[in-house]
Order: C-alpha cells, then structure tokens, then sequence
C-alpha cells in the first residue's frame, strides 16, 4: 500500500521536477545565446564608435593645426615684429586709462596700417580676431580696431592663455571673450626681434566656427579644465566632466577664462547594478564598462581621445543600440527553449518507459548471448594454445605450418622445421608425479621463448613431443640454434623439480626442400631426424637435407 502511494505521488513530483529542470536549462541556453549576440553587437557598436571618436580627434587636430599656424607665419613677418617693438613702451598705469590708450595708439599713422594689415589677413584666413600684444600684455593692434567692440589699448595680462606666451612659449587655449562674451579658441604666438621677445600675436577662432566638430549624437569636446566647451546637446555646455581640473582653480581664474564662477557636475555614473539588474545574462566585464548619461533611458557606452596638442579632448557616450531588443530576445527564447525542451523530456520519458520494457524482455536473451559470446571466446584460446604449457595446440601449429610453406616459397626464403621429445619423460612421471612431469614441459617451453625469436613457434605435437618452427633460417644456422637450445633446457635451473630430476631433449630438425615440399614430408624428416637423435643416446640434436641427407656437422651462425 505504501508503495503503491509513493509510486502515485511520484508522477506529479517527477512532472514538477524535469519542468524546474528545463527551465533552468532553457534560462541557461537563452543566457549563452544572447550573451553572444550582444557580445557582437557591442564589438560592432564599440568599432564605430572608436572610429567617430578617432575621426573627430583627427579633425580637431587638423582644424588647431591650420589656426596655429597663421599667427606663428605672421609673428615673423617684419611688419609685426617692428610694430611690437616700436610700442614697447606702451604700459597699463594708474594715470592711464583704457580709452586714452585706445585714442593714443590709434592716433599713431604707424600702427593704423597694421590694423588695415590684420584686418585684412583676418578676413582671408577665416579667424575671428588677430591683435598684437606687446612685452608689457598691451593690445596695440588689432583687425577689429576700427569696429564698436576694439581690442586696441585693452590691457590683457589676466588672459590666462598669454601668460607663458609672454615668457616666450606658444601657447593655446578655450576661454570666453571679456569684451564680446563669445567662447573661442585663443591662440598666441612669441613675436621676436633680434632675439628679443616684443611681444605676441594672438589669434581667435570662435566656437560657432567648429561646431562640425560634434555633428555626431553623444559627441562633446571637453577642454583642459575638464569643461565641456562644445557638444552636439547644447544643454552639456558648461558642465564640468568628474573629477576635472576647473574644481581646483580660483574663483578669479575662473571668471577670468569662462566669464562665470559656478560649473555644474556631468553625472557619468557607472550602470554596472542597473544593467545586470536588468540583463544578468551580460559579462560582469561589459557591464563595468557601461554609464547612466543624463536623458538616456538605456545604459551607454562612453570614449575619448585626448593628447590632441592643444589640451583639448574629444568625448562620445553612446547608448546601447540592441538593449531593448536583445532583453525582448532573451525572454522569447528562454520561453521557445523551454517549450523545446519540455517537448523532448516528454519524448524522452514514453522512449525510456518502452526501452525499459523491451530491455526486461530480453535481458534473458542477451545474457546468454553474452555467455555464449565468452564460451566461444574461450574454446578459441583453447583450441589456438595448449592449456597446461601455453605452446600453441597440434592443429594451429600445423595451420602456421602451411602459411609459413607457402610464405617461404613465395618470398624465396629458407625454413626449419624440428621436432623436439623430452628424454625419459615417463621415468620423470613416474618417479615424482605428474605435477613434476607437467612442470617438466612447461620449463622446455618457458627454454624456447627464451633463446627463440619472437617469429619462431612452438606447438605441443602430444605428450612430451614439440615442434619448432624458423621462417627463414638455414639448415645450418637452424641445427646450431636448436643445439644451443638443447644445451639451455639441461643447464636451466628449474625450481618447482627436484634436483634428482634431470631434464634435457633431443631434437631432430630439417629444411624446405626447393619447391613442391609438403607439410607431411617436412614433418617426417624432421621425425627422422629426431629417431637418429635418440638413436644415438639421447640429448642430441640431428639434421636431415631435403633429400634425405645427414649433412656434415659444420659451425654455423647462431642469433
């Protein structure tokens, strides 16, 4: 009865288990699948961004390198040289003001010309502004001289991009205009004369003028300070990047540069949790390198450039395109995974129920099929070897016999064929037993393998009689041999016999003769030969020629 409930209560527990089961695998399967497709599209994603970033980076590059170049060209040109040095004494002080510098230098016939002379290279070279500021930080020149809003007269030493200009090095930088309130790139060039530092050339290139710089979304361009000073979203401008350098200046530094004190934080703040919150499925990795971007609703990725000579760097942030698309994957999958698997368990269970019934119905059949297997596994090592002396049986060794005949003829090589017989076997069996006689074959045999080849066989003929066989041996080597391994059989200890027991063998062997020999002949010569061995008292080894001859006994290599 309690088997009987347990087996009914298994059913439904069973059904719960494989479900839990392939869900948890359909989870994993539909985790490994879209792993690897947002692996792609983020490497595809990661390669174009790096491509905008290194194509913006070149642009700002190319577009600084032409605007530093017009006021180093003109920095030494004569004309602003002897114009720099001319109004060296020009100097901001307490009695001086501003608009009586302006009225003086514009007085001057002199300087006139340079303003018409910067004037003129300001309009063909695309620049907002060029002026001349001598040693002491005056403007004396100016290609908006003549304009409402003039730099003539203005005393600019708190620029911050002229103060290591004015100790002689070029020098470059973003700031805010003091008088037009327009940002720009500000470019200074040393002017010399002589060898004499004079003065400066200073070049402005306005913003609105390189706002190809970030046509790309997420594009934005930071400048040394960590200020957002362009973006494709107007509404980052202004904004300091974590961790910038503007943090740490004065408060007159700051106004002086960006005409305001206050700069609020770009919040780049790691979506690590959110994202695996979202997809655990994605590499702990890829999530590390994902940000929350202010008005994005999915996880972007960020990159920049910076080292572009100029203090400036190049920013994009990009959201993840497939984001969306790839969670809605994810959860169509793991669900047709599921479904999938579920379907094959089922499968899988009626296969295994109709497997194990047939499997009990000839489980029988098998087993004696295997029991037969191994019976005839056994009668074949039995019929191939001898059980007491592992030689090989009468019958294989007469089969071996007949393949290495026709062997030797085919390839056209000799072949020895003896017959060995245990001296006074029976008086061995008789005096200490049978075991003793038994062990007495076994050490003849353990004396072949010895000092025979690995090719040579040996079958028990019956009783106490063997035969040799040597594929491609001479009579005479073979007879030399043999001789040798009846010497071994005597001088052998053998342990398990009494030392009373002596052991020794004679063996009559003969050769192939050239063509049309048979087995029947072989072995009768070689019988012939081993009746002359034991004719002529025991332990001996005896040859016969193919003809029937004795040979003469000759010394003849031996393995």
């Amino acid at each position: 009865m309690n088997r009987r409930l347990l087996r009914q209560a298994a059913g439904p527990l069973g059904v719960v288990v494989v479900a839990l089961v392939c869900w948890a695998a359909a989870d994993w399967l539909a985790d490994r699948m879209v792993r690897q497709e947002f692996e792609a599209a983020l490497a595809a994603q990661r390669q174009m961004m790096r491509s905008v970033v290194d194509n913006m980076a070149e642009v700002i590059a190319s577009d600084l390198a032409m605007s530093r170049a017009i006021p180093a060209t003109m920095a030494e040109t004569r004309v602003v040289q002897q114009a720099l040095t001319e109004a060296a004494h020009y100097a901001a002080s307490s009695d001086s003001t501003e608009l009586a510098r302006r009225k003086e230098l514009q007085g001057v016939a002199a300087l006139a010309g340079v303003d018409r002379f910067l004037h003129d290279a300001q309009g063909f070279s695309g620049l907002d502004a060029i002026w001349l500021v001598n040693a002491n930080g005056i403007c004396i020149a100016s290609s908006n001289a003549l304009e409402k809003i003039s730099y003539v007269g203005v005393d600019m030493r708190p620029r911050a991009y002229l103060n290591e200009t004015l100790l002689g090095a070029f020098s470059e930088a973003y700031g805010v205009g003091t008088a037009s309130g327009e940002p720009g790139i500000f470019v200074a060039a040393p002017a010399y004369d002589d060898g004499l530092l004079v003065g400066a050339v200073v070049a402005k290139v306005s913003i609105a003028r390189l706002r190809h710089w970030v046509t790309h979304p997420g594009t934005f361009v930071a400048d040394n300070n960590g200020v957002i000073i362009m973006a494709h979203d107007s509404a980052l401008e202004g904004r300091a990047l974590p961790g910038s350098h503007v943090a740490e200046m004065n408060a007159v530094d700051r106004v002086n540069t960006y005409l305001r004190e206050l700069f609020a934080p770009l919040e780049l703040r790691s979506a690590a949790k959110t994202a695996l919150s979202d997809a655990p499925w994605i590499p702990r990795a890829d999530a590390a390198q994902m940000i929350d971007f202010p008005g994005q609703r999915s996880p972007a990725l960020y990159e920049q450039r910076g080292g572009l000579n100029s203090g400036l760097s190049a920013h994009l942030v990009d959201p993840v395109n497939a984001w969306s698309e790839l969670i809605a994957n994810h959860q169509r999958d793991r669900l047709l995974i599921f479904l999938t698997l579920a379907g094959t368990a089922a499968l899988a269970a009626v296969i295994s129920v109709s497997w194990v019934r047939e499997r009990r119905l000839h489980h029988a059949s098998r087993d004696l099929a295997g029991q037969l297997q191994a019976a005839n596994a056994l009668l074949a090592a039995e019929a191939r070897h001898d059980a007491l002396t592992g030689a090989l049986s009468r019958r294989y060794f007469l089969d071996l016999l007949r393949r290495e005949i026709d062997a030797a003829y085919a390839a056209g090589t000799p072949l020895c064929m003896a017959i060995a017989d245990l001296d006074y076997f029976k008086q061995i069996n008789d005096r200490f037993g049978h075991p003793a006689g038994d062990r007495a074959l076994q050490h003849f045999v353990e004396t072949c393998r010895a000092e025979l080849r690995a090719d040579d066989a040996v079958g028990r003929l019956g009783g106490e009689e063997f035969g040799i066989l040597l594929p491609a041996t001479s009579l005479a080597t073979g007879q030399a041999v043999l001789d040798r391994l009846r010497q071994q059989v005597g001088k052998r200890i053998c342990a398990d016999l009494p030392e009373e027991a002596s052991v020794s063998v004679s063996i009559g062997v003969t050769e192939l003769a050239a063509a049309q020999d048979q087995p029947e002949r072989l072995m009768s010569r070689a019988d012939l030969a081993l009746y002359m061995a034991k004719a002529a008292g025991r332990d001996r080894c005896e040859a016969m020629t193919a003809e029937g001859v004795v040979p003469p006994r000759a010394a003849a290599p031996t393995w």
